[in-house]
């Protein structure tokens, strides 16, 4: 009632048109409703919760009970239902919106659903095959989910077979040019692969279903077509969790393309004093993003150290940006590994605004400017870092 006393106070030039007295409270929830109706402001009935059934079958099974949860930034249990003598269960509840589900066996059985309100879901599961024998029926956008987890398997498929034989003719005297033929071949079915998902995406733009594709097609290497698909998604789905994380990532990617220059910030070093991005201006400057707990950190760290000692009298300079959540642990990583350029951080672990503002979602990540502070190269590291730096300082 609330949120219809506040629409009725927005339109007071709709109600006055409309000309209904106001003395009974009966009348007040016609207004409301004629206000809301006349202005656009409201679809009643998008509003209304539709109930969602779900149906299993569980063929050769072995589990007891199916768990529903809804997946956002932590998950929410739904229902659990038991698996009768028949090997059958079932769920029925309400929802508002699509959203997505998680239907778990156990901690290693689960099947991924994007629900709509008012579906009538059929599920079928064969224990023994749980993935490849999996059908889904009354579930559009859950079906797309698996279509395109089965084009993901095929072309893993494929691929381990090349790598196979590529590997079995290792001690072949043609080797050499054999590995230019599998080669090819591996990114002919990695192109076709990655083709028939973009076409995917590019077909339904606003389907939940892409996020399911963000591992195989990590944005940094897919920015074009997420940005393209981005404000479909958004916009369909703007209070998703999964779905804001992919547009922040978006904005930040367009603020930390390359050619730009680079988002400048101010973030404390290990003694408390500010260290601001562009007082670097007019060196090139390497911006490292890692954490003292992050294992591929600490093993990078050698290459970093070699990078640092043999160009920081070549107009070079390395800016740490730690993940870190406790101090102690941060200045000991910096120590042990024999750090020593620049170091800072606001030890706001993921939560890092620096992080945040540069679309970082992964450690280690490197970002490396010129000597304007523009952004020449993402995500390097070592044998290709260091050529890479060692080319701009010639």
């Amino acid at each position: 009632m609330e949120f219809l006393i506040f629409l009725f106070r927005g339109k007071h030039d709709i109600l006055n048109f409309i000309k209904i007295p106001m003395k009974k409270k009966t009348n007040l929830f016609w207004v409301v409703f004629l206000a809301a109706l006349i202005s656009g402001v409201i679809p009643v009935q998008a509003q209304m919760k539709k109930q969602v059934s779900i149906n299993g079958s569980v063929k050769n099974n072995t589990f007891t009970t199916a768990s529903l949860y809804q997946i956002g930034k932590e998950p929410l249990l739904i229902s659990t239902a038991p698996i009768g003598a028949d090997n059958k269960f079932s769920f029925a509840f309400e929802i508002a919106k699509t959203d997505l589900y998680k239907l778990q066996f156990d901690n290693n059985n689960f099947v991924m659903l994007i629900l709509q309100p008012g579906e009538k879901v059929d599920i079928t599961i064969d224990a023994n095959d749980f993935l490849k024998q999996l059908v889904i029926k009354g579930s559009e956008s859950s079906s797309d989910i698996y279509r395109n987890q089965y084009v993901l398997m095929a072309g893993k498929t494929k691929l381990d077979s090349i790598s196979n034989l590529s590997y079995k003719e290792m001690s072949n005297p043609k080797y050499d040019s054999l590995l230019k033929v599998y080669t090819l071949s591996y990114e002919k079915v990695k192109t076709d692969q990655d083709n028939t998902l973009k076409s995917f995406m590019l077909e339904k733009p606003s389907s939940l279903a892409i996020l399911f594709l963000l591992e195989p097609l990590p944005v940094d290497a897919n920015y074009d077509i997420y940005s393209k698909i981005d404000s479909s998604l958004f916009a369909a789905y703007p209070d998703n969790f999964y779905v804001l994380n992919l547009h922040n990532q978006i904005l930040a990617g367009k603020a930390t393309a390359i050619g730009v220059v680079a988002p400048d910030f101010i973030l404390q070093d290990t003694s408390g004093n500010n260290i601001r991005l562009s007082s670097f201006l007019g060196k090139y400057v390497l911006i490292d993003f890692w954490a003292a707990w992050c294992g591929p950190c600490r093993k990078e760290m050698p290459n970093m150290v070699k990078l640092y000692a043999d160009f920081k009298d070549k107009n070079f300079e390395i800016l740490g940006i730690s993940l870190d959540k406790t101090r102690d642990k941060w200045i000991g990583a910096i120590k042990s590994e024999h750090m020593t350029w620049p170091q800072a951080s606001d030890l706001k672990f993921w939560q890092s605004e620096v992080a945040a503002l540069y679309g970082v979602k992964a450690i280690p990540y490197t970002i490396l400017l010129d000597k304007e502070g523009k952004i020449i190269a993402k995500n390097l590291r070592g044998e290709e870092l260091y050529k890479k730096v060692e080319s701009l300082l010639k």
